[in-house]
């Protein structure tokens, strides 16, 4: 073999491996690219995981909410039972004033009464009112939770 012949085989040597080299690097590449896709298969995941737990808080948000509505209804029917109750005293008070003027310190007892019970409607009128204001802060609550969910699916989808 001739000094040119050996020339040429060490050059296509050097291009064999050159052309080894590029095709081990593809194959870096290719792993690299699969390691990606299943990082991203990954996060996807998360994210529809995310997704779910927060469809779940707002699914609980909205049984507090229900809870929170029934128990508004109670006290308002409690508030109108004692409202007629504070209107029957009233009555029976009149009647006690019709039937027997020499009453008047019993009336003046039962006007005392009527003020207690007044106070006691004020006082459930008060808690139907911080029942509402709970129920509203837990409307707010769901509202935040309802944005959470939906900026995690907008960011979702924007992948």
């Amino acid at each position: 073999m001739s000094a040119e012949e050996a020339l040429d085989a060490e050059l296509v040597a050097e291009v064999a491996a050159s052309l080894a080299l590029v095709v081990a690097v593809d194959a870096l590449d290719a792993a690299l690219v699969a390691d990606v896709a299943a990082s991203d298969a990954f996060v996807v995941a998360v994210d529809a995981e995310l997704v779910a737990d927060v469809a779940e808080e707002a699914a609980l948000v909205a049984d507090v909410l229900a809870s929170l509505a029934l128990v508004v209804a109670v006290v308002a029917e409690l508030a109108a039972l004692v409202a007629e109750l504070a209107a029957f005293v009233s009555e029976v008070e009149a009647l006690d004033a019709d039937v027997d003027a020499s009453l008047a310190f019993v009336e003046a007892v039962e006007a005392d009464e009527a003020e207690a019970v007044a106070e006691l409607a004020l006082a459930v009128a008060d808690v139907a009112l911080a029942v509402a204001d709970v129920a509203a802060a837990v409307a707010l609550v769901a509202a935040a939770v309802a944005l959470v969910a939906a900026l995690t699916a907008s960011t979702k989808s924007s992948k």
